[in-house]
């Protein structure tokens, strides 16, 4: 088994010289069987180990006598040895969860408190082949993808390592027996109270007459599926920092190339948006996925979708944006004067825009400016919001249109409208700022005073 093993995490890159290992401890077979193995390796390695216990406080004498067991282990052995006691029962009603998810937390919360505390970088735990094969066949009864079929993952987050992954669980019991090692036994593991316990000792028995090497074959499933996920997630992270625009609380997919995009590609690409927003997927699920699917496939412009954890997605003209922020339905009305020469900013906006005298031979036309004749302009210059009503001359037309219209021809968004500056005299729209002048103040032969508009931000 030594070598298997030995094999097994050469082939994940578990351990490297000088690694510091913390080991989740609880006296039974697995883990037991995990740390005279890595004892094994410890001088070959350079590698130093730190057991821990935790007595989640729910089997009474027996976990005070799990606790005592693996002290003395470790006291026989000569490991420094870790122990953390807490009321799992409680802490479950407390947080609302079951007794099994209180307690994986009050363990992985432990482990990584110790990682601190021992300046180690590894955690290791005793997983194996049953458990893997238990734990695919608990996803697909609740229903999976590819990630869920990859099962207890040999590597995770760059700490967590599963050596033992590669032997079943009467491998581990015969190693322990040759060794003459002796380890605990939870009777609660006989118990069918847990979803988990059932299938371990209801539906996998059962499934085993069909199948007698279903273990071993659920195990390979688990490392295919492994591979071929590693495989996506590496190539849609690669397409997330290639195809998206990553805002500080936003990520947008332009609309055109995502339908380029398999649809399976794109899925995994918003699950990773969502996380990389969120942090995690927690709440995030199948469902959701297709929402934003649906939103995409056949939903109008401005439409949007809540997501759990405070996400939402929008449409746009020509993107989907995902955020943490609700799409705006509105601003706060602004309108500010503008002398000349003079600048004015918008605080709602961030947005300067500055007026001055200049030549002819000063006029040099950008994306960020305008030249407008001086005469022409009637009263008092103001910035402003759009309002009801509100029409426009674009140049080089001959009549007006609705504001609204030309936004809508424009393709810019509902929710951007309230967004858009408005160079205003006592008359008329002179420019929408970035986007269009009003086709009577432009310069002519006859112009004799020229203004000059710019803005930034």
């Amino acid at each position: 088994m030594l070598e298997k093993v030995s094999s097994y995490v050469d082939k994940y890159k578990m351990l490297s010289k000088g690694d510091r290992v913390v080991l989740g401890l609880s006296g039974g077979a697995d883990s037991v069987a995990l740390l005279h193995v890595l004892l094994a390796f410890r001088q070959s390695l350079g590698i130093e180990i730190f057991a821990c216990h935790i007595n989640h406080g729910l089997r009474g004498q027996a976990a005070d006598e799990d606790q005592e067991f693996c002290r003395q282990l470790c006291q026989k052995w000569d490991l420094d040895f870790f122990v953390h006691q807490a009321d799992v029962r409680a802490l479950a009603k407390a947080w609302q969860r079951s007794e099994e998810e209180a307690g994986r937390i009050v363990r992985y919360d432990f482990y990584n408190k110790l990682l601190k505390e021992t300046a180690s970088n590894r955690i290791a735990t005793g997983h194996h082949k049953d458990d893997q094969a238990e734990t695919i066949l608990h996803h697909i009864i609740r229903g999976t993808g590819i990630e869920g079929l990859t099962g207890i993952k040999p590597v995770r987050d760059h700490k967590y390592i599963r050596p033992l992954l590669c032997v079943s669980r009467l491998e581990i019991e015969d190693y322990l027996r040759e060794k003459g090692i002796a380890y605990r036994i939870d009777a609660t593991n006989l118990e069918s109270d847990y979803t988990r316990n059932r299938i371990r000792n209801e539906l996998l028995p059962q499934l085993l007459d069909y199948n007698p090497a279903l273990v071993e074959g659920l195990s390979r499933l688990g490392s295919i599926a492994y591979e071929e996920n590693d495989f996506l997630s590496k190539h849609t992270l690669k397409l997330l920092k290639e195809r998206a625009i990553l805002g500080q609380d936003y990520i947008d997919f332009d609309l055109k190339d995502l339908s380029t995009i398999h649809i399976a590609l794109q899925k995994r690409l918003f699950r990773l948006a969502l996380k990389k927003l969120k942090g995690d997927l927690d709440g995030i699920g199948y469902t959701h996925i297709e929402d934003i699917v649906k939103l995409v496939a056949g939903s109008e412009v401005g439409s949007f979708i809540t997501l759990p954890g405070g996400l939402f997605a929008r449409l746009g003209y020509k993107e989907l944006r995902l955020t943490k922020r609700p799409a705006r339905t509105g601003l706060d009305y602004f309108e500010v004067s503008l002398d000349i020469p003079g600048q004015a900013f918008i605080e709602q906006l961030g947005i300067y825009v500055a007026g001055e005298y200049v030549s002819r031979d000063q006029v040099v036309y950008s994306d960020d400016c305008i030249f407008v004749d001086g005469v022409k302009i009637r009263g008092r210059l103001r910035l402003r919001q759009r309002k009801a009503g509100d029409r426009f001359k674009p140049l080089g037309m001959a009549g007006s249109k609705k504001l609204k219209d030309y936004f809508i021809d424009k393709k810019i968004a509902q929710d951007q409208r309230d967004r858009v500056p408005l160079l205003v005299d006592d008359d008329n729209i002179i420019w929408i700022v970035g986007h269009q002048m009003n086709e009577d103040y432009k310069l002519t032969s006859e112009t004799k005073r020229i203004i000059k508009f710019t803005f930034w931000r």
